[in-house]
């Protein structure tokens, strides 16, 4: 969750700054260091870094045969903010290929169905240097069509804001979440960006308790499951303009329920509890809950059976003098629905088999009774927001103080 509707770090205030912002030229005087590859870990190697601050969340696509991690960064310019464009073709010689320099807060990203567009999650109002989204909430439309030369061409304008925005898997649809506990109803916004240039609200359907943190669909998009804060909601998403809500649940013992997410095959919800929110919170925080998908007559329930959270994390390092935030947070599921890569803030990236709780079983790697984690690595001075896997034996992070992480697993 991390800081509601707090204010976007400093932002520049000369107005000539606003043109600056603009340009995806990757040279700047202030931006952060390069990061030593050190660290602590298992069965995990780092083998790159690209730095900036207040690392948030990334996406992937393959654009014209090359690989690319969209990532996004809160800070201001000075320390690399905006949409970092990294070129991942080749694992081993990563290189930031542009640099958007348009900073918003949260910066959740998102790419559309067609691979066109991404979406820029904008929760607090964004200052001069933000582009489209100055002085606005809502959501940022950026043209990736060349992913050389990002370029800003619209905004939702979203009174509540954005704090996490789902793209739908098939259509160029937008649910947005903007996690607003204030409000006695939760709603979410249903955008067309069938013209990512003028998005168009097309519905807003309320769901109970907050609005929800975080929402994501199955392969199809006829379902998704939100992440609400205070309880887990199955939508029925066939006519995706008009969900319906197919069953309602709680997660015994979650703090706030962070993420949701289907497995490739959309028998299993994994449901993510940020202990905290994203504060101090001791090791080992809140857990990572495995829910079967259980189809009924009336409509599909959640059937929880089981549950992880890592047994050995560092309760204070890097000159740390007491509990950070340390607890779950964004995580990826592979494509084959076996392993799990999710950040846990100042405890790393963690690396898991989850054959057992997704019904798979894969040789050596799946285990009889309990996910098993295959790996875990905490780089120096990191507090990682977000782990993905992308193509290959690699992880990928975005880190709130290192910027952009690579990990090469070394023993599958």
């Amino acid at each position: 969750m991390k800081g509601r509707k707090k204010s976007l770090i400093a932002v520049a205030a000369v107005a000539g700054l606003i043109t600056a912002a603009l340009g995806t030229g990757i040279a700047s005087a202030g931006k952060p260091k390069a990061n030593p590859l050190k660290g602590e870990g298992v069965n995990m190697k780092i083998i790159a870094n690209i730095p900036w601050k207040s690392g948030s969340d990334m996406e992937f696509a393959t654009i014209k045969g090359r690989d690319y991690a969209f990532a996004g960064s809160f800070a201001s310019i000075n320390d690399g903010g905006g949409l970092h464009v990294i070129d991942i073709t080749d694992p081993e010689h990563v290189k930031e290929a542009a640099w958007l320099k348009c900073p918003v807060y949260q910066s959740d990203i998102q790419i559309s169905a067609d691979q066109k567009t991404v979406i820029m999650g904008v929760d607090s109002t964004g200052g001069p240097e933000a582009c489209l989204a100055a002085n606005r909430i809502g959501f940022m439309t950026v043209d990736i069509t060349n992913p050389l030369k990002p370029k800003p061409v619209g905004m939702a304008d979203i009174p509540r804001g954005s704090h996490n925005i789902t793209a739908h898997p098939k259509l160029p649809l937008i649910y947005n979440s903007d996690s607003d506990v204030g409000n006695v109803r939760g709603e979410v916004q249903i955008w067309s960006i069938k013209n990512p240039a003028k998005p168009e609200l097309v519905n807003t359907i309320m769901v109970p308790g907050h609005s929800t943190h975080d929402i994501s669909f199955n392969t199809e998009g006829t379902r998704a499951v939100t992440a609400g804060v205070d309880d887990i909601e199955m939508l029925d998403t066939t006519d995706p303009e008009n969900p319906t809500l197919a069953s309602i649940m709680h997660c015994p013992g979650c703090s706030i329920i962070h993420d949701a997410k289907f497995t490739p095959d959309g028998k299993t919800v994994i449901v993510g509890d940020e202990g905290g929110g994203g504060s101090a919170y001791p090791c080992p925080g809140g857990a990572l809950y495995f829910y079967d998908v259980v189809e009924t007559p009336a409509a599909p329930v959640l059937a929880l059976k089981g549950m992880y959270e890592p047994q050995e994390v560092a309760l204070a390092r890097d000159g740390q003098s007491g509990p950070q935030a340390c607890t779950s947070h964004v995580f990826d599921i592979s494509d084959d629905g076996t392993k799990v890569a999710i950040s846990w803030y100042s405890a790393g990236s963690r690396y898991l088999d989850v054959s057992k709780y997704t019904g798979v079983t894969v040789g050596a790697n799946s285990t009889p009774d309990a996910v098993k984690e295959l790996g875990w690595f905490m780089p120096d001075g990191g507090v990682t927001w977000s782990s993905k896997f992308y193509k290959g034996p690699y992880i990928y992070s975005n880190d709130e103080q290192r910027g952009f992480d690579v990990f090469r697993i070394t023993k599958p």
